[in-house]
């Protein structure tokens, strides 16, 4: 019985949330949308966590936040309108450096909740993105493009998944790869694992890294963190370890959660 209303309830959120997002797309101006989501998620999220802790009854470190809520609203909203998204980078200049010196590299990240704010964030710039995903349960990225007029390019996680990095990197694409997983897909967990993969397949490949952060700031822009690893190229199986370690911490500084490495596959990610 109380799987039935557990089940019952998700499907009344998931409408709830497309139906707010349908509403907010209505809105003329593209950057009032934002604005629109973010008192949205102020509103929603007390009774957001009522529900997080009484009906779905997780435990009382409820891993729920206002990013969470944040990240579906957004998508929501980007499935029927154009949504004008402020960002800010405290080290673009890292970013647009690492595209002038290298053309293509891979940027490593995790599931923050607002990364996909990246893609808007590039796309003002002109830097093409390549993500390593399967696109999600519609298998589209459906909503996932947040500020970006074009659709996402994607690159799906299997045996070909090298040969299309190779291609994307070789036309100065950077290649976002989210290095994050969790057992059975449950990211509720408080804790977490890293596929060292695409690490791995980045040494013997010689491929530039950076690490790739999103967050909500206090005034309610997202900022958007370009950070260099030690050895941006590991040229030994000792300097793979250490940025392989630098990016746990990364990851670990970011989330409340045990991080650690644990291969998922045998493809990137």
């Amino acid at each position: 019985m109380r799987e039935t209303i557990k089940k019952l309830f998700k499907q009344l959120i998931e409408f709830f949330i497309a139906v707010s997002g349908f509403i907010i797309a209505k809105l003329r101006n593209p950057q009032q949308r934002y604005w629109a989501a973010l008192l949205w998620v102020k509103w929603l999220f007390p009774f957001a966590v009522f529900v997080d802790r009484w009906v779905f009854r997780r435990p009382q470190k409820s891993l729920l936040s206002k990013t969470a809520l944040l990240k579906f609203i957004l998508s929501a909203i980007t499935r029927y309108a154009y949504i004008e998204i402020p960002l800010r980078s405290p080290n673009e200049r890292t970013l647009l450096e690492y595209h002038r010196k290298y053309g293509g590299f891979i940027l490593c990240s995790a599931h923050f909740g607002l990364t996909m704010a990246v893609f808007g964030f590039l796309e003002k710039h002109g830097i093409p993105i390549t993500s390593i995903s399967n696109g999600g349960s519609r298998k589209k990225a459906y909503g996932w493009n947040w500020g970006c007029t074009e659709p996402l390019r994607l690159i799906k996680s299997d045996a070909k998944s090298f040969i299309k990095v190779r291609k994307a990197l070789a036309k100065d694409e950077i290649v976002l790869v989210y290095c994050d997983h969790a057992t059975d897909d449950n990211f509720q967990n408080d804790f977490l694992f890293l596929s060292p993969n695409i690490f791995e397949y980045a040494y013997k490949a010689t491929i530039p890294l950076l690490f790739l952060g999103a967050a909500l700031a206090y005034d309610g822009i997202i900022e958007i963190e370009f950070v260099e690893a030690s050895h941006p190229i590991p040229a030994s199986a000792e300097e793979l370890v250490m940025v392989m370690e630098e990016f746990r911490l990364f990851v670990a500084q970011r989330m409340e959660k045990s991080i650690s490495f644990k291969k998922k596959s045998s493809v990137l990610v």
